[in-house]
């Protein structure tokens, strides 16, 4: 019983912290500098000025996926581990 009630709090605090962490990555992936004319670019264009200029545009793809996979991932685990009691 007590196992059980750790693995909900765990899962909890996963749940909790993966959202900061898909807004960290996606704010590493972003071109945080301004652009003219950005809508006359192409989306190839745009692809490879977003790899150019960002922070850490791998870190920031890992991490911002990473949060959103465990983020819906995490309330589903919680919503059967509470519905199994």
């Amino acid at each position: 019983m007590e196992r059980e009630k750790k693995s909900k709090i765990t899962f909890f605090w996963l749940w909790l912290f993966s959202l900061p962490i898909a807004v960290v990555g996606f704010l590493l992936q972003t071109i945080l500098i301004p652009m003219q004319d950005m809508h006359t670019l192409s989306e190839k264009e745009l692809a490879q000025a977003q790899q150019e200029f960002a922070i850490n545009y791998p870190l920031g793809t890992v991490l911002m996926w990473t949060g959103l996979i465990v983020f819906i991932l995490t309330p589903i685990i919680l919503v059967v581990a509470f519905v199994k009691i």
